[in-house]
């Protein structure tokens, strides 16, 4: 008999808002953290072998510049063992995660293979497969410019936050995941573009929650331990400054300011 196969991406480089299924609008401060009303829709083990590949091998990359590669074994496996990636009841990539993170399989010969996303490097693996298979529902080419601008301004806000606590394992992590939450974030929006495209000016709401972030940088370096001397303050509160400068330019409508906010309250 062979010895368990743990299942990892073979190339790495890094060390919550389920759907609901009628066309209620949740509340416009909160539309990405309704609560979890799901209608769970029978699907058959069959209906996910259209995410079945041919080829012998699989890469999947990541905006994070993250490579998962993956032989045609090892993909069908994860597609027919982790029903929430590519399951019509679409969840929160978090929601998605804890639901399975890992299996135990026997084949035809008895030999055992455990495949888990059990780790933080595992998990991070998973908010990108999510993604890749979220993608494909969303529709590729329909929103890029939207999923682009979404990794900008949830990057941003990462590399802000990650910043003012002087880094540390959480937000490189967070660099993988946001693969998900941004897909997700996609996925709300094709849902309730109606609701986003508000008829009103968000001038007055964007400066409301660009100086809360101004203010928030110049509490937190004021009490720094780590920044000694009037100078280095100053220079420290401009650099932050910068990066919420450049999520001022990247909120551009209500859907992103929405986003902006909910992901901020949700992970920092």
């Amino acid at each position: 008999m062979k010895p368990l196969i743990y299942l990892t991406p073979l190339l790495f480089f890094s060390c919550a808002q389920p759907q609901t299924n009628d066309k209620t609008i949740p509340n416009a401060d909160t539309a990405q953290k309704a609560q979890e009303v799901i209608i769970e829709l029978p699907e058959k083990k069959t209906e996910r072998t259209k995410y079945h590949t041919d080829k012998d091998t699989v890469y999947i990359s990541s905006q994070a510049k993250e490579t998962l590669k993956y032989s045609k074994e090892e993909f069908n496996d994860i597609v027919d063992n982790f029903p929430e990636l590519t399951s019509m009841n679409t969840k929160n990539p978090d929601t998605a995660y804890y639901s399975k993170i890992w299996v135990d399989l026997v084949d035809s010969s008895g030999n055992k293979k455990h495949l888990t996303f059990d780790s933080e490097a595992g998990q991070d693996e998973y908010y990108i497969l999510y993604a890749y298979f979220l993608k494909q529902k969303n529709g590729i080419a329909k929103y890029s410019a939207r999923r682009k601008k979404l990794f900008e301004i949830y990057y941003t806000l990462n590399s802000l936050f990650g910043n003012l606590n002087h880094g540390g394992t959480y937000f490189g992590h967070q660099y993988s995941r946001i693969e998900g939450y941004a897909e997700f974030s996609l996925y709300w929006f094709r849902r309730y573009e109606d609701y986003f495209d508000r008829p009103y000016d968000i001038t007055k709401q964007k400066q409301f929650y660009i100086a809360g972030l101004k203010q928030l940088i110049k509490d937190e370096v004021n009490i720094d331990p780590y920044i000694n001397g009037e100078i280095e303050k100053i220079k420290r509160r401009n650099d932050l400054s910068k990066l919420v400068d450049d999520l001022n330019s990247e909120i551009t409508d209500n859907f992103y300011l929405r986003m902006a906010q909910s992901f901020q309250s949700d992970y920092y």
